[in-house]
């Protein structure tokens, strides 16, 4: 078990039977790839066994190397990207357990969400079905995030000496939308004025307008980065996730 600054702790970092987490993949035609580390390939259709990125000379994973494959006990975390498919996976063998998600020796994918730019385009999304169902038939694929969490939710880790922060992600996610609501809304109601009643509002109220957008902006990209933070580091300790 790991500290977040990656420093080795007392605890359980063995896990009997399979362990549940969080992460997501990139979609490619021939499978599912680690987001990061990409060019180990795609994940094995039925059970991925972890290997070190670094060509370290052991067994991965290793409390003092970055190496295994990653996941994170809540799903919020792990479904912060819109592009990539949010996936349910399932771990066993050795893992080290960090305070928000693991790093372990070896993982299957219980089930994937299409990401919606798939989901849109009927061909798009014939194609990748057919490809995960020759790829990794044990997967469920879902074309909802919401239903694919509510038939696999998170496991309570508080037997293994782990209690998971809480999860901000929903929050910041809603904050986002409630901005962007904040400034759709003005101004559609001042696009519905037409000609010198227009004119008159947008002379008149000019530099609130400035103020706002420049306010927007800056809330959106504080908020994104706040989101994007969530997945930043090792679920498990040790720097930047492995695959």
């Amino acid at each position: 078990m790991t500290d977040q600054a990656g420093g080795v702790l007392p605890g359980p970092d063995l896990v009997a039977g399979e362990l549940r987490g969080y992460r997501q993949f990139e979609l490619r035609a021939d499978g599912l790839y680690p987001t990061v580390h990409s060019e180990c390939g795609p994940w094995d259709g039925r059970l991925e066994k972890a290997r070190c990125a670094a060509d370290g000379d052991h067994a991965a994973p290793a409390a003092a190397c970055r190496c295994g494959l990653y996941g994170w006990y809540l799903p919020g975390s792990a479904t912060v990207a819109l592009g990539p498919v949010s996936a349910v996976v399932s771990v066993r063998g050795r893992c080290i357990l960090g305070d928000r998600g693991f790093r372990a020796a070896e993982g299957r994918i219980e089930a994937v969400a299409l990401p919606s730019s798939v989901r849109w385009t009927p061909s798009a999304a014939r194609r990748t079905r057919q490809m995960l169902a020759e790829r990794y038939p044990r997967t469920a694929v879902y074309d909802s995030t919401r239903q694919m969490l509510k038939d696999y939710p998170p496991q309570d880790v508080r037997g293994l000496g782990i209690d998971p922060p809480p999860d901000r992600s929903r929050t910041l996610r809603t904050a986002v939308v409630a901005l962007w609501a904040a400034v759709l809304l003005p101004t559609y109601a001042l696009a519905a004025f037409q000609g010198e009643p227009r004119a008159a509002a947008v002379a008149s109220w000019w530099p609130l307008l400035v103020l706002l957008a420049v306010g927007w902006q800056v809330g959106l990209v504080w908020l994104f980065t706040r989101l994007l933070a969530l997945q930043s580091g090792s679920p498990g300790g040790g720097g930047p996730p492995s695959p």
